[in-house]
């Protein structure tokens, strides 16, 4: 039973232990870890009375099916800060889309199948009329989070204009009052403004905005395409796993073509990788910090 409360110190030595050297990698699978493929849609039951996470039975009398987990939201740091859960019919309502905190659920095991460990529930301790009152998950957030950021990189790059040309006037009269010496270091002013252009550049890509925060989720991530930091394309994030805490810990990327050697997964860590969301669209990409090299001696990932 892949249980949550798993002591840290155990977390952290079957977390190692199958770490490349430099930490970034993993090359097998944590016998107790969770990929967000089985997580999301897991079915999510309520009850009145306190949870036993010792485990139970099968499915209990008092318990109430109250939908499934649509997907997950995390911060920048990979911890999951909240479940989507789709509810309704019970409710009367219709089928609802709301967030239940990450720490109310309890994964209990399943004792009529205990050989199997990966047979558990979900289950949160919570009255009907809370389930009922709970505010209707809004994604509204993340829309004005996206037209703030834009905003700003057009002010940036506005300033950055505006600062060349005044860096540029100023160079060609002091050249036209001192001559060839001046000229030189107009030159320079000229280099030293395309420089900064260019790391600008460097730190954006036209027409997307970094995700922040809380707005990464699972249905975001799965599925995007990977590049490296020239741009050039690496592969699909194919899948997410998370520790026994709750945790999305690792990105598992599909690479493949431009290494020889076919298409195979790599197990990335997600504060390593950088999530890129297209201003008014849906295209989704993850910039991943290694060369083609790098990739290439990686380890396959076997989950």
């Amino acid at each position: 039973m892949k249980n949550l409360l798993i002591s840290t110190a155990l977390l952290t030595a079957t977390s190692t232990m199958a770490f490349a050297d430099d930490h970034k990698f993993m090359a097998e699978a944590d016998p107790m870890a969770i990929q967000a493929s089985e997580f999301i849609g897991q079915r999510i039951y309520t009850t009145s009375t306190e949870v036993n996470t010792e485990g139970y039975e099968g499915v209990q009398k008092d318990w109430e099916d109250i939908g499934e987990v649509h997907d997950i939201v995390l911060s920048r740091d990979g911890n999951i800060q909240s479940v989507l859960v789709d509810i309704g019919g019970f409710l009367g309502i219709g089928e609802r889309q709301v967030a239940v905190d990450m720490d109310a659920l309890k994964m209990v095991s399943d004792s009529a199948t205990a050989e199997d460990d990966a047979d558990y529930f979900l289950v949160m301790q919570a009255e009907v009329a809370e389930l009922e009152n709970a505010p209707a998950y809004e994604h509204t957030a993340m829309n004005d989070l996206g037209n703030r950021a834009e905003q700003a990189v057009d002010n940036t790059a506005t300033a950055v204009e505006n600062t060349a040309e005044d860096l540029e006037n100023s160079a060609q009269a002091a050249a036209d009052n001192v001559g060839e010496a001046v000229n030189d270091a107009t030159a320079e002013v000229k280099e030293t403004t395309a420089e900064v252009k260019s790391e600008m550049g460097e730190m954006q890509r036209e027409g997307f905005e970094t995700v922040q925060g809380d707005k990464l989720t699972a249905e975001m991530l799965t599925g995007a395409r990977a590049y490296d930091a020239k741009d050039e394309w690496m592969g699909e994030v194919s899948d997410l796993v998370m520790n026994d805490k709750g945790e999305i810990t690792h990105a598992i990327v599909d690479v493949g073509g431009f290494l020889g050697i076919g298409e195979k997964p790599v197990k990335l860590d997600l504060n390593q990788i950088e999530v890129l969301h297209e201003t008014g669209g849906d295209e989704v990409r993850v910039y991943l910090p290694m060369t083609e090299d790098k990739l290439k001696g990686m380890d396959a990932y076997e989950g």
